[in-house]
């Protein structure tokens, strides 16, 4: 019995140092053991990319934006967390991207804004008209810079990093602008019922907001 034991930890203790050896060697020669072992051994590739379009559906719409708004060159670090201790590949990897972000506000429903004309004289509910968020969009991204939270970590893959946190980064825009946005929405209104004002007045007809 004795001797199984011993020979459990010999194994136990051969595979952890073959371990660190290999994340050691991975580190000082720049190689990845398990692209290697795939490239031998078979696995997971993409051959190839199909697409099949099914029936159009298209939608009426009808909006009207009443204010556009541009950032350009936002800069966002993106954190990615590793823990590959087989690897040795332990720690954070920071990516740091710039990007323009543009964002449209305006009247998603025209048709629920409560109106009445007699005559010469259109009568408008001013409370009738909502302001929404009818357009965010993130573009021209620029990789700045990525470094690690050590010298272990690598930092391969940053692209990646920054296709899965486009829709974070566009969820984060969205939650800021409703949270904190509150003058360009009421500049959205006001620029709304200037222009529907000089559009009524270009065709001879007074508005009366209520």
């Amino acid at each position: 019995m004795k001797f199984f034991i011993k020979i459990a930890l010999i194994v136990i203790i051969f595979l952890i140092v073959t371990f660190v050896l290999l994340g050691v060697a991975q580190k000082i020669f720049n190689f990845d053991i398990g692209e290697i072992l795939t490239g031998y051994f078979g696995g997971t590739k993409l051959k190839n990319v199909r697409v099949n379009v099914g029936q159009e559906v298209a939608t009426p719409v009808f909006e009207i934006a009443s204010l556009e708004i541009f950032y350009p060159k936002v800069l966002t670090m993106i954190e990615a967390s590793k823990n590959e201790w087989w690897k040795l590949n332990i720690g954070t990897v920071f990516v740091i991207i710039e990007y323009d972000t543009f964002i449209k506000l305006g009247v998603h429903d025209p048709h629920s804004i409560k109106m009445e004309r007699i005559e010469n004289t259109v009568y408008v509910d001013e409370s009738s008209i909502i302001i929404e968020l009818l357009d965010t969009k993130l573009n021209n991204f620029h990789h700045v810079k990525t470094f690690t939270s050590n010298p272990l970590v690598m930092n391969k893959n940053s692209e990646e990093y920054i296709l899965d946190s486009i829709n974070l980064m566009e969820g984060e825009l969205i939650k800021k602008m409703k949270e904190n946005g509150k003058a360009n929405f009421e500049y959205a209104k006001k620029n709304f019922m200037d222009n529907y004002g000089n559009l009524c007045k270009s065709m001879g007809l007074e508005v009366v907001w209520r």
